[in-house]
């Protein structure tokens, strides 16, 4: 038998000193970073972000009281079916069905609103929808209004109560 792999002569060896404890090192979490990054990338690319998604505007639980006379106020009740919801003045009556007409409508009746309201705090919109108006034909309106009218201090949505 050969003993070239076995060491049976004890003598030679030294006691083994115990290990030294090696200060801890800092926990590197680049990769982890990285991972998150490369994830947050992923879904905002895979994501669909479409602003015409139908939805339902949640009940309001609270909120603040405003006066529709410090306001121009625009009602939207729902159409049915695909067609787009009916957009009514304070007075009740009906801007119009066709999309570019509608935009100059709102924009010309909120100036009318805003102008006529001088020397009062008349400088916001108020968009009172019924509760089964889709949030697509509410951000449609909110995106006309902030289009045209950058100064404005505030636009609110109010729901009617059942």
């Amino acid at each position: 038998m050969s003993q070239g792999f076995i060491d049976d002569d004890d003598d030679d060896d030294e006691p083994a000193m115990p290990r030294k404890k090696r200060p801890e090192e800092e926990m590197d979490i680049t990769p982890m970073i990285d991972i998150t990054f490369l994830l947050l990338i992923f879904f905002v690319v895979a994501s669909k972000m479409d602003p015409t998604q139908t939805g339902k505007i949640p009940e309001a639980t609270n909120g603040l009281a405003i006066s529709a006379k410090d306001s121009a106020v625009i009602f939207i009740e729902p159409a049915g079916g695909d067609s787009p919801a009916i957009l009514r003045r304070y007075d009740g009556s009906e801007f119009s069905k066709d999309e570019e007409t509608a935009t100059s409508e709102i924009v010309e009746y909120v100036t009318g609103e805003l102008e006529k309201s001088i020397g009062t705090n008349k400088n916001q919109v108020m968009l009172l929808g019924d509760a089964e108006v889709k949030v697509s034909e509410v951000t449609r309106v909110q995106k006309i209004i902030g289009d045209a009218f950058q100064d404005l201090e505030f636009t609110y949505i109010a729901v009617k109560e059942q």
